[in-house]
């Protein structure tokens, strides 16, 4: 099972994984291609967060560039461990 897959199913470490590597996962509501986007507020601070380019969600703003890609890579479990671990044993 591809890291991807094993994302959005849940799993914590893939999404950390994917993030290590720059992918950024595509959009959870609409499917569409997601970039990073900064913003200076008060100098020389940025803030940073990844936003959807076709339905404008995002993943609220963070300190760091990686901080934003992990939070918009990261989704909820849709299964838990066990029930993961199963699927990888039975494909």
């Amino acid at each position: 099972m591809t890291d991807e897959k094993r994302t959005l199913l849940g799993d914590k470490e893939a999404a950390r994984r994917l993030t290590d590597a720059g992918v950024l996962l595509l959009c959870p509501m609409c499917r569409g291609k997601a970039r990073v986007r900064s913003e200076r507020y008060y100098q020389p601070n940025v803030r940073r967060n990844v936003i959807c380019t076709k339905c404008f969600t995002n993943s609220g703003w963070y300190k760091t560039e990686y901080e934003a890609r992990l939070a918009w890579n990261t989704r909820l479990p849709i299964l838990s461990a066990e029930e993961l671990q199963r699927l990888e044993e039975n494909t």
